[in-house]
């Protein structure tokens, strides 16, 4: 695949994938203007489609290495940005229909299935969709981290767009109240322990067992599902440590401070830098530490079947992580 066309295509999945609800805020200083993610880091040497003004149309912007909007230039795969930063195509801005209303924006395509594709603009580029032709086209991408490639295997093969308004309803009621007062002592009224079935590894066997994670109580019932769904897998995963509510110093710009995130045994799953800096916990391990959460774990297709996000896809990975999808 091309250079271009990978870019690009990382651009989309980045849309449809880790675009929540709450999932960032422009921000802006002497040196120009950057977007400032849900999970405290922000785009850097990349592409992301953005929702910026809720009107249900996302824009495509660059961000430089040192993270700030590029405007009125090229990319460095060649692509052209007007005054606002957006791409655009012969003086034309590139635009991506999602599904409007959500705070923060939202992809509106399902990209769980093997034959999704992209849109016609796309096709009006001359490039093909890979995931049309091969749906592990990322396999085989020279480009691609391993971390990438689960990412984009998440996407493509489990992750389904969420459908229950309802239950989205009632979080966006709940992160209102938190947000009109965003402290640790507004946020924990809004929290309730959910315990959980798990299977623990003691002696080299696994065995049954119970935990429990503090998440926004409108979110238990589907946390339990999930949870009891990772329990009855046949890969029986084992789980050693498990965090949820925590009320961060960057507030709501942390889904943890919204009770709408869950850590799974972060030493085993770390926050890493592209550069392979590890911020928190050690090394990831799929295959080979049973605690590390593989690709096709019965984790990620709990996780998937109920539309929450990976930290896989986040441009700093972080594999323990999976927060609830509002839009």
């Amino acid at each position: 695949m091309k250079k271009r066309s990978f870019l690009i295509l990382a651009a989309a999945f980045t849309a449809a994938f880790s675009m929540t609800a709450y999932a960032g805020e422009w921000q802006s200083s002497e040196n120009g203007w950057w977007y400032a993610k849900d999970d405290g880091t922000w785009p850097v040497s990349a592409w992301e489609w953005l929702d910026g003004n809720g009107d249900g149309v996302s824009e495509c912007y660059y961000f430089d290495e040192n993270g700030y909007l590029l405007t009125n230039g090229t990319a460095p795969d060649g692509s052209q940005v007007n005054g606002d930063g957006a791409w655009v195509v012969d003086g034309q801005v590139q635009t991506k229909t999602v599904e409007p209303g959500g705070p923060g924006g939202g992809s509106g395509e399902d990209w769980s299935s093997d034959d999704a594709y992209y849109d016609d603009s796309w096709n009006s580029w001359g490039f093909y969709d890979p995931w049309y032709y091969d749906p592990y086209w990322y396999d085989s991408d020279p480009y691609l981290s391993e971390g990438d490639k689960a990412a984009y295997h998440y996407a493509a093969h489990y992750w389904k767009y969420p459908d229950n308004y309802e239950l989205v309803q009632q979080v966006w009621t709940q992160y209102e109240r938190i947000a009109a007062n965003p402290s640790n002592e507004t946020a924990s009224q809004e929290m309730v322990w959910v315990e959980v079935p798990v299977w623990r590894l003691s002696g080299g066997q696994k065995v049954p067992g119970t935990d429990r994670v503090q998440v926004m109580s409108s979110i238990a019932d589907d946390v339990k599902a999930i949870f009891t769904e990772i329990y009855n897998g046949p890969e029986q995963f084992p789980i050693n440590s498990l965090g949820g509510y925590s009320w961060r110093s960057n507030g709501l710009t942390s889904n943890h401070s919204a009770g709408l995130a869950i850590d799974i045994n972060p030493d085993q799953n770390p926050q890493v830098r592209a550069d392979g800096t590890v911020l928190v916990g050690s090394k990831w391990e799929p295959g080979v530490n049973p605690y590390s959460i593989s690709r096709d774990s019965d984790v990620v297709k709990a996780f998937g079947a109920h539309g929450w996000n990976w930290g896989a896809a986040f441009s700093t990975k972080d594999y323990m992580h999976f927060d609830f999808y509002s839009y």
